[in-house]
């Protein structure tokens, strides 16, 4: 399956191959921050499995901690995360997307630096950090 995005001007386009891994919503602080809102929805694909069809000029990269924040230069969408490090992966933030997923999230990570004025309301599990079985997927990933 090939599913498409793009960011909110048009100006970068990109593809997605292969299946959409599970979502999840992110509380970090930093997603909270870069999206403006209480949680952002990312999956980890691995960075094999995405391509620019156009625009990969305009992406800029903000680095911090380890890792790094990719946006459109002209309307600043954020597209997907990284790791400096290169690790073989991307979050791709599933907001940029042109279609719905099918699914939505399995769980809420990063609770830790959960917004205080946000209640999850709904029964997803919920994890202070990135939960042990999502790095035995990543992990799992890699291998295949």
């Amino acid at each position: 399956m090939v599913r498409t995005g793009r960011c909110l001007c048009g100006r970068i386009r990109y593809e997605v191959t292969g299946e959409l891994p599970p979502l999840v919503n992110c509380h970090c602080q930093f997603c909270r921050r870069a999206h403006g809102a209480a949680f952002a929805t990312v999956c980890w694909l691995p960075s094999s499995a995405f391509r620019f069809l156009s625009g990969e000029e305009a992406v800029r990269r903000y680095a911090r901690a380890g890792g790094f924040r990719s946006f459109c230069e002209d309307c600043g969408t954020r597209l997907f995360n990284g790791l400096l490090t290169g690790d073989g992966f991307i979050s791709l933030v599933v907001a940029s997307l042109d279609e719905e997923p099918e699914r939505g999230p399995i769980m809420h990570i990063n609770l830790e630096s959960k917004a205080t004025w946000y209640e999850v309301r709904d029964d997803l599990p919920q994890h202070d950090s990135l939960p042990p079985e999502v790095v035995r997927a990543l992990e799992a990933m890699k291998r295949s």
